[in-house]
């Protein structure tokens, strides 16, 4: 009248405890026999932030004067997060061709469309407006006055 209760275990056990303890080692480290998919893709070190965002130069403003350039200073950004926000703000506007944005000296260069070239006192409107829409935003910003401007 004894009943036997069997329960399979997937891998051997001997009766002795040294060698249980290396047969079941053995056992639970084994590698798996699935094959598993990774995703293959290009891994680069990124270097230091600050290396990095001085290493790159916004645009200068060319002698001839055919490009109309606005600086910006922007305040409240943290991270390179921060950065492709405020270049995402600012070139989601109608008047920017395009906006370089660098987190150590705080700023942001903004080329505007060639129908934006206006005088300056335009430009300097179009900058305070492009500052306060960077601040409703979250972005601390004003606009910043070239030594150009201020020989004007």
């Amino acid at each position: 009248m004894s009943s036997s209760l069997s329960i399979p275990i997937p891998f051997p056990i001997a009766m002795d405890s040294a060698s249980s303890l290396t047969v079941t080692q053995i056992a639970l480290f084994k590698p798996l026999k699935q094959k598993h998919h990774f995703v293959r893709g290009r891994v680069s070190v990124i270097r230091p932030l600050h290396r990095r965002l001085n290493s790159v130069s916004p645009p200068r403003c060319s002698s001839a004067g055919d490009d109309a350039v606005i600086t910006l200073h922007v305040g409240g950004m943290m991270c390179e997060g921060c950065t492709n926000s405020v270049k995402k703000i600012l070139e989601s506007r109608p008047q920017v061709l395009s906006a370089h944005v660098n987190l150590t000296s705080e700023t942001a260069t903004v080329s505007l469309v060639p129908e934006q070239k206006t005088a300056p006192d335009g430009l300097k409107q179009l900058g305070e407006e492009l500052a306060q829409h960077l601040t409703t935003c979250g972005f601390t910003s004003t606009l910043r006055v070239t030594d150009q401007e201020d020989s004007s």
